[in-house]
């Protein structure tokens, strides 16, 4: 005769539970590591990865002339970037907020703020400018 042991559903959730966490650890883990390299590479050799030393540029370049044009506490709209819409769109949402000034789509506003591409002069130059209008 044999006896069958059944396993507890308790035990099975608790197994369940713990590989959807060591899973979401290593998702997590993958972009740490990631950000990581980019860092790394940025401070050890500038002409590494340019891309991204490029983005880190225009992202400054973007930070210093929101504070230089915007006040603190201002009514903001976005205006829609024509190159990379959504990344320039979430940014200069991002830009705003730590900047202390309100995010609207609708009703009063102070300022419309939109992104332009330039012309980089040097490899890395800013490839973009804020673009900031006072609204009547």
């Amino acid at each position: 005769m044999t006896i069958t042991k059944r396993r507890n559903p308790t035990t099975i959730a608790r197994v369940v539970v713990a590989l959807v966490g060591v899973g979401c650890l290593l998702l997590t883990v993958q972009g740490a590591v990631q950000a990581t390299g980019r860092g790394v590479a940025l401070m050890s050799d500038r002409e590494h990865d340019l891309p991204a030393l490029q983005h880190q540029v225009d992202l400054e370049t973007l930070w210093q002339q929101l504070v230089e044009q915007v006040p603190p506490g201002s009514r903001i709209s976005l205006v829609q970037a024509r190159a990379n819409k959504d990344l320039w769109q979430q940014r200069l949402s991002e830009l705003a907020v730590l900047h202390g000034c309100v995010v609207v789509q609708a009703g009063p506003r102070d300022y419309s703020v939109g992104v332009a591409a330039v012309q980089r002069k040097r490899p890395t130059s800013p490839g973009v400018r804020l673009v900031v209008r006072k609204v009547l």
